[in-house]
């Protein structure tokens, strides 16, 4: 059985849990310790060195914000690990470079959790592409893909908290999400170098609630 091991010990981590087997880490202490518990992790760490040295996982799932994953992933690759990290994968294009070559180098893997990839629905379209039942690629696709921001946990979270980690991202909202809707289509595309069109928008609900700075509307053109 595979030793599997969790950095990042926040909301999303929940939906890995079932697959810890020897640990799980956090910078906070409190948020290490609660999923431990809660999940029957016997071990908890603070820093992710020492989960390494301590329960020598083979993999590791990167389940914290995204300006560390490339750190995070970088060091358990180095450290012999196979390597799920949350996505979006890293925040710029050369860091997912840089993973992919140092994995290949150490003969480990490494992936990104897209997991709408293996939905029914991509997997049925996929079957009518490569079949030839569609002609030929598609060359008209649409991806939705959205938070509910009128309420709930993540919302107030996010608009409550103007030094959110979402917040301090580049592309701040936006770059949390479209990597689901960019996974979905990029495997159709028939070159490297497509034309795209974007217009970004802030929602009258934002406006309304007096949100001027998150872009949360995206429409895109490929």
């Amino acid at each position: 059985m595979l030793k599997v091991a969790v950095v990042g010990c926040g909301k999303i981590a929940d939906a890995h849990a079932s697959q810890i087997q020897v640990g799980v880490s956090d910078r906070e202490p409190l948020m290490a310790r609660q999923l431990s518990e809660r999940f029957a992790v016997q071990r908890w760490f603070s820093d992710l060195t020492e989960l390494l040295t301590e329960t020598r996982p083979d993999v590791v799932h990167i389940t914290t914000p995204p300006g560390s994953h490339f750190d995070a992933a970088k060091l358990c690759l180095e450290w012999g690990c196979h390597v799920y990290v949350e996505k979006p994968f890293t925040l710029y294009e050369q860091e997912a470079r840089k993973l992919i070559a140092l994995a290949n180098e150490r003969g480990r893997k490494v992936t990104v959790g897209h997991d709408d990839q293996f939905s029914h629905v991509a997997r049925r379209l996929r079957t009518l592409v490569q079949s030839g039942f569609l002609g030929s690629a598609p060359v008209h696709m649409e991806s939705y893909y959205c938070y509910e921001l009128g309420g709930g946990v993540y919302a107030k979270a996010l608009l409550g908290d103007k030094q959110h980690w979402v917040r301090r991202l580049p592309g701040q909202l936006l770059q949390n999400v479209i990597s689901h809707g960019i996974a979905r289509i990029s495997e159709f595309l028939t070159t490297d170098s497509p034309q795209v069109l974007a217009w970004g928008f802030i929602s009258p609900l934002l406006k309304s609630m007096g949100e001027h700075e998150i872009i949360d509307e995206l429409r895109v053109i490929i």
